[in-house]
């Protein structure tokens, strides 16, 4: 009995090594499989940006039009605008707050041009300041900046701009061919957006 003892655990000891590599064989394949299975997933779609906003024709950018300062709600509030992708990350900001919250500017009317390009928006005092004056600004996507439409065309009179494609503005801005001051109707200036640097 001492002889076959050694042959019988040499033989079980084989046999437990061969199980032991099928066990660890096996646990490997499962990994890998489970790895490959993982990494041929399709990747998690963004969550939608809720902020409040306009998101452009391309769908690639949203602008947030956010009340900041002391009053949150119109006519008195204040604004910001972020242009950010669809993952959420801020590109550019545009803040109108003001120190005594009667000083800035709230966003009134906002609208992406038809080529995706130039997000517009025209503006109010938030102290009431110049009610005629409807300041008017963009965001050019390519150079990254915002501009201030008034710097190209003189001081925009009505907050209803129009936008035509591919990235044309028209505003009614101040003076009239009898009366330059005129505020109350204005004449009507046309320009490309991508022209205004």
């Amino acid at each position: 009995m001492p002889q076959r003892w050694p042959r019988f655990l040499g033989a079980y000891l084989m046999v437990s090594e061969a199980k032991g590599m099928g066990t660890r064989l096996s646990i490997i394949i499962g990994l890998s499989s489970f790895i490959i299975a993982c990494a041929q997933q399709p990747p998690t779609p963004p969550h939608p940006i809720t902020c409040p906003g306009v998101t452009s024709p391309d769908q690639q950018l949203r602008a947030c039009v956010l009340s900041v300062g002391r009053h949150p709600n119109p006519p008195f509030n204040e604004s910001s605008v972020e242009i950010r992708d669809m993952r959420g990350a801020v590109l550019a900001t545009k803040s109108f707050k003001s120190p005594d919250g009667e000083h800035g500017r709230n966003v009134q009317k906002a609208e992406w041009s038809p080529d995706s390009q130039f997000f517009v928006f025209s503006t109010a005092s938030s102290g009431g300041h110049s009610p005629w004056h409807w300041q008017t600004y963009f965001y050019d996507r390519k150079r990254k900046v915002f501009k201030e439409v008034d710097n190209f065309t003189g001081p925009v009179i009505k907050r209803n701009f129009k936008l035509s494609a591919p990235d044309w503005i028209e505003v009614q801005v101040q003076g009239t061919a009898s009366d330059p001051m005129d505020i109350a109707n204005g004449h009507s200036e046309k320009r490309r957006l991508s022209a205004l640097h």
